[in-house]
């Protein structure tokens, strides 16, 4: 295992904490801009307010001059107040509309404005019964330029802070486009980092549970993320893979011994044959020793000893395949061992009914593979294919090489019941059988799935109701290097 550099929960918690600081700042820039754009329509009010007031403080102002009415003077008086008011109560605020040194002093120009209107007030005072006749020229002239000033700088004002607010938009409807951007890219960069820190090991464990499922014990990789919470899962989980496998050995094993154990009754008839020789030649030898010439007696021995010999190999054929060895890949050849498990099952295919058929060329090229596991496979199979045929039949087996000249392809063929298609899929699963209680665990064809996994092969089955079934089992060829 590499060294560990970072914990998953540490990366989390900065992603997080990154992702709300990039929220937090576009946050406050967009506050920031919302806030401007509230204070600019509140001064936009302002200024349209005072606008709006001096044009009619020009009109009523006009009114004056064209029917001199007193009337006209007052109401001009009173929008004038107005306009002082506003000016006055907000003039902090007012004067940041001033963009320029140049600009005119909004406030001295009121105040002149103010000044000279009072004048015009005074002399009303005085020449009240001659209104009509009096002449303002000098100062109507300056009322007039003091009032279109105040209405210039309003206007300007205005249509000013009409712009800024409209620019002001336009910045919050980039801010919005670029905040989206950036969230999109910032999710997508944080979903593609999560899913090669978290979903990449995960679909990696998913996939060795899968390949657990059917016999192929390979322990786990490094993971792909440098994680202590995955490195510390990985070994978990290979020690896991370990016991499993150890477990499936016994699991093996105990297959091979009810295996045995369904062959006990082929096995003691094959017996009984060579003991009862043994024992009707040794009784011959008893009864006519004295009568007997040594080459007649010698012939008798010669003959227990060929059946000892004889009933010695099929106790060593069942003790070889029943004995618990590591197993070791080499050099096989598969007619071998498909001759050396059908001995096994010999009598049980007597006693059945049951003819072989062997398509087994002598020169087929080696696989490589273990014997007594391969032996496993076969005798699976043989024995499902006898189950199958309980009125006896046939039993096709066929070995040859695959057209590429890369695997081994074998045939075991039988004449039986066969299986439902629908079956057909789990038949490999752990413990799932179609026989009837107390004929089969549901193990054999799992025990046997793992095996042709773990020798780099594959088996399928193919079948239907009542047509019997087929099971291929493809082994990769030793090839010369």
């Amino acid at each position: 295992m590499q060294q560990t550099t970072f914990k998953i929960r540490r990366k989390i918690i900065l992603a997080f904490l990154f992702s709300l600081l990039s929220v937090l700042i576009f946050s406050a820039f967009s506050f920031q801009v919302h806030r401007e754009i509230g204070h600019r329509l509140r001064l936009l009010e302002l200024t349209d307010d005072m606008f709006h007031n001096i044009l009619e403080l020009r009109r009523v102002e006009k009114n004056f001059f064209l029917y001199r009415q007193v009337a006209s003077l007052n109401e001009a008086e009173t929008y004038l107040k107005r306009v002082e008011e506003i000016f006055q109560g907000h003039e902090s605020e007012i004067l940041r509309l001033k963009k320029s040194p140049q600009q005119p002093e909004f406030g001295r120009i009121l105040a002149s404005y103010r000044e000279i209107l009072t004048q015009i007030k005074l002399q009303v005072d005085r020449v009240d019964p001659d209104l009509a006749n009096h002449n303002f020229a000098p100062l109507e002239e300056s009322l007039r330029h003091q009032g279109q000033e105040l209405l210039t700088i309003t206007e300007n004002w205005e249509k000013e802070e009409r712009l800024l607010i409209d620019q002001l938009f336009q910045r919050a409807i980039i801010l919005f486009i670029i905040s989206v951007v950036v969230f999109l890219a910032l999710g997508i960069v944080v979903a593609f980092y999560l899913s090669r820190m978290l979903v990449q090991p995960l679909l990696q464990m998913q996939q060795a549970m899968d390949k657990i499922a059917h016999g192929d014990f390979t322990p786990l990789p490094d993971p792909p993320t440098s994680s202590e919470e995955f490195f510390a899962l990985f070994r978990a989980f290979n020690r896991m893979i370990h016991e499993l496998e150890e477990h499936q050995e016994q699991l093996v094993q105990s297959r091979k011994i009810a295996a045995v154990g369904t062959l006990t009754s082929g096995i003691a008839h094959e017996l009984n044959n060579p003991i009862n020789n043994i024992v009707l030649t040794a009784e011959s030898l008893k009864e006519d020793f004295g009568n007997l010439s040594q080459e007649e007696a010698m012939g008798l021995i010669q003959d227990i000893l060929i059946q000892s010999d004889r009933a010695s190999e099929i106790v060593k054929g069942l003790l070889d395949f029943s004995r618990a060895e590591h197993p070791e890949f080499g050099p096989l050849s598969i007619g071998g061992v498909i001759h050396d498990t059908l001995k096994l099952v010999r009598n049980q295919l007597v006693l059945s009914g049951i003819n072989v058929e062997q398509d087994i060329a002598a020169d087929l090229p080696p696989i490589r593979g273990e014997k007594k596991s391969l032996q496993q496979v076969f005798l699976n199979l043989f024995i499902n294919a006898i189950q199958a045929m309980l009125d006896g039949g046939t039993l096709q087996v066929n070995a040859h090489p695959s057209p590429d000249g890369q695997w081994m392809v074998i045939d075991v063929k039988d004449t039986g019941v066969g299986i439902d298609p629908e079956h057909l899929p789990q038949i490999f699963d752990p413990f799932y059988t179609t026989k009837q209680v107390g004929r089969g665990t549901g193990l054999g064809l799992s025990v046997t799935y793992g095996i042709v996994e773990k020798h780099g092969g594959h088996i399928e089955a193919r079948s239907r109701k009542g047509a019997g079934a087929t099971f291929t089992v493809t082994l990769p060829l030793k090839l010369e290097v």
